[in-house]
């Protein structure tokens, strides 16, 4: 990987931690806490736990981000969570919102977002995965997984039947 690109995933992770932290934070420290947070997931038709979930993943997992440290599974819970937020808490309200003349994609967009932004951010982060500037690289955790999936792919290769032609 290029520096410009460790660089850049660092800057990514560090700008998204940031953002997440106090989100999850407010979420669990607020008054009535993350029960109260849980409880508005119904109206939403999101299963309630998911409530209790999503203020951790937002709170862990912005700080795991910003120091690196299980970056993928991290990225991918908060862009799952970036998802549901943007298209099904927030959308319908933005649709909503759309005044007739208006330009119905610039309302919608303005209402979605911070949170198709950080979906984009997070999803980014997936694909690209800790950098070099990260706990990650340093405990090896990214070549530790790639070894794992290699060695079950080459299990499930070798357990395959071969398809003869008839």
């Amino acid at each position: 990987m290029k520096r410009t690109t460790d660089v850049a995933t660092l800057i990514l992770r560090i700008a998204a931690g940031a953002i997440f932290i106090p989100h999850g934070y407010t979420k669990v420290f607020a008054e009535g806490g993350i029960a109260s947070f849980a409880a508005d997931m119904p109206s939403y038709g999101i299963p309630a736990l998911l409530g209790y979930v999503v203020p951790w993943a937002e709170l862990a997992g912005g700080t795991l981000l910003i120091v690196g440290l299980l970056t993928r599974l991290d990225a991918f819970l908060l862009a799952c969570t970036m998802g549901v937020a943007a298209f099904v808490v927030q959308l319908p309200d933005a649709l909503h919102d759309a005044q007739p003349g208006s330009l119905v994609a610039f309302v919608v967009l303005r209402g979605i977002e911070t949170p198709l932004a950080l979906f984009a951010v997070t999803v980014a982060l997936v694909l690209l995965g800790p950098g070099r500037l990260s706990l990650d690289a340093l405990l090896g955790v990214e070549r530790r997984v790639a070894t794992i999936f290699r060695k079950r792919k080459a299990a499930a290769e070798a357990a395959a039947v071969p398809v003869t032609k008839l």
